[in-house]
């Protein structure tokens, strides 16, 4: 019953884009924004999402097992976290201390988010607006 929804939205993203492109107002470079700012998005995202991750050197993982100085971040065991959406990594220590482990890959991710659904979204617009300037 998943496969519904995914076909949907693809349906629905192409007929943004199709409307993004053919849109006469928008100039070229907000048109071929979604081009650039969508694979770094995707880009940012996985940053995130493997932020967390201690196994490839442990020694030098982005939550201490231990606390450097006692009482400075946190105190007891430690877990890092990964959130998938709205993307997220963190640091969780036994006393509910949390630190966040990239927050301006977090900016950097809505910054690109935006510059992709803005236009798009303009473009769906335009797309529904004037269906006929899709036949081409």
């Amino acid at each position: 019953m998943t496969l519904l929804p995914v076909f949907a939205g693809l349906v629905v993203a192409l007929v943004a884009l199709r409307g993004l492109l053919t849109h006469p107002l928008l100039p070229r470079w907000v048109r071929t924004s979604v081009f650039w700012a969508a694979p770094l998005s995707a880009a940012t995202w996985a940053y995130i999402m493997a932020a967390d991750d201690a196994f490839l050197f442990p020694e030098t993982a982005p939550c201490p097992r231990e606390p450097f100085q006692e009482g400075v971040i946190g105190g007891g065991e430690v877990s890092g976290v990964s959130e998938a959406f709205p993307p997220r990594a963190y640091c969780v220590w036994e006393d509910g201390t949390v630190h966040d482990l990239v927050p301006c890959a977090e900016f950097l991710f809505w910054v690109f988010f935006a510059l992709t659904v803005v236009p798009l979204g303009a473009g769906l617009w335009h797309a529904l607006r004037d269906p006929t300037s899709q036949l081409q």
